[in-house]
């Protein structure tokens, strides 16, 4: 695949892990076009599909630290709260803030896990997505008969005498074709950026482009039909940004910030005990301000990544149903457990003492906790409930008048009295 090395991201870590992307989303188009359906927006969804797929155990793992540190929150506010007013010009203010995190680090101890614990699947997860971002904008670049079929074109442009033209130049610039570095490319790299800026283009850039070399439109009009078969889908041009084809490619930016909002409302984030302070509030306003930058990236940007967000965000909705759906099953005590006995496997192998796995018994005490809290405000609702009832009742027996506020007013007050009577006989 030597002629695609121009058109594939070269970033550092990037573009090898965009590569080996690359060699899925070129299978999966393969597949597609065997089955006479080659279709890049099939593809990309398709795409999604399987890194979403693929992702789960990370997703699964980002999960079960939110829900370990919805049990740990109690305890490290408790050690924030010790320390909160710790003066900056005392002597002893280093001090006192080593210890605060060595408190800190001790509670993440002993529940086996880290303050880094949800970070890094995080980690694994950004230069994938990033990679993930530069397949679908260079998909010539990946795949095969893609590319090939924008490469006669590019190949009888390069024969023209002259045709880097101001015209050209500008086109290319439109189109994230960098113009300063061009002059110095061969005929073979320029081929793979000329191939770049095609698939890029939209109708008018087309015609556009007819115009100014008439002697390439028998070529432009054979692969034009294979172009827009590959490239339409729903009747939106994924080459072309939303906003240069509002009809029906708005719904594109719409459903991207609608799908990616729906996504973040399912996710169980990690509770603190305090809504008020600063992280919840960050989070709260990431949630809103995220799905607003994806309309507007996806109204600017190409159709065929604002079709990867929502597949992306649609799959994920899915994805995350099947997760919590899971959590719910999980034994956070028995995790706990778990984590304690892997972090003391390190420990041992460092030479460290092994660390004591208290936190399953914080566990269960604080689920038995809210499970009789829970009973006893049930029990208490129906005690009330059956005291009306029976005070209900007891009324109903005696001659007092249904219209009356004042009997009705001091109806339950007057059954309570007898009742207490009663009792004292």
């Amino acid at each position: 695949m030597e002629f695609l090395t121009l058109t594939q991201s070269n970033w550092f870590i990037i573009g090898p892990i965009a590569k080996l992307l690359g060699f899925l989303m070129n299978w999966i188009y393969e597949f597609l076009d065997l089955i006479g359906i080659p279709n890049i927006g099939i593809a990309i969804i398709l795409f999604t599909i399987i890194i979403k797929a693929l992702m789960l155990p990370l997703s699964i793992r980002q999960q079960k630290f939110s829900k370990l540190n919805t049990v740990m929150a109690p305890e490290l506010q408790a050690v924030q709260e010790k320390y909160k007013n710790l003066d900056r010009t005392s002597p002893k203010y280093n001090q006192m803030l080593m210890q605060q995190q060595d408190e800190m680090k001790e509670v993440y101890q002993k529940y086996g896990t880290s303050p880094t614990g949800g970070c890094v699947q995080l980690l694994i997860q950004m230069p994938i997505l990033f990679a993930l971002y530069q397949v679908i904008y260079k998909i010539p670049g990946y795949v095969r008969k893609i590319y090939n079929i924008y490469r006669p074109v590019a190949e009888g442009l390069t024969g023209i005498s002259g045709y880097w033209t101001e015209e050209l130049q500008t086109l290319a610039s439109q189109n994230q074709v960098s113009v300063s570095k061009f002059e110095g490319y061969t005929d073979a790299q320029k081929i793979n950026h000329i191939i770049d800026m095609f698939y890029n283009f939209s109708k008018s850039e087309w015609k556009q482009f007819t115009d100014l070399f008439p002697q390439l439109t028998d070529m432009i009009n054979q692969a034009l039909p294979q172009i827009n078969r590959i490239n339409y889908f729903l009747g939106t041009d994924l080459a072309t940004p939303p906003s240069q084809q509002l009809w029906p490619g708005i719904f594109i930016p719409i459903l991207a910030g609608l799908t990616q909002w729906l996504s973040t409302k399912m996710v169980d984030q990690p509770q603190t005990g305090n809504d008020d302070n600063g992280t919840a509030a960050t989070m709260k306003t990431m949630n809103i301000i995220m799905p607003l930058i994806s309309v507007v990236f996806c109204f600017t940007l190409s159709a065929g990544l604002g079709v990867y967000w929502i597949a992306s965000a649609v799959v994920q909705i899915i994805i995350q149903l099947i997760v919590n759906k899971y959590m719910e099953t999980v034994d956070i005590g028995k995790m706990v457990e778990e984590n304690v006995e892997k972090a003391n496997a390190k420990r041992v192998k460092r030479g460290q003492k092994p660390i004591r796995a208290r936190a399953a018994m914080n566990v269960h005490t604080i689920e038995e906790q809210e499970n009789a809290r829970k009973q006893q405000e049930t029990e208490t609702k129906e005690r009330a409930s059956a005291q009306i009832q029976k005070s209900t009742e007891y009324y109903r027996s005696t001659n007092t008048k249904s219209g009356k506020l004042a009997s009705r007013a001091g109806m339950v007050q007057q059954y309570n009295e007898k009742h207490e009577k009663n009792r004292k006989k």
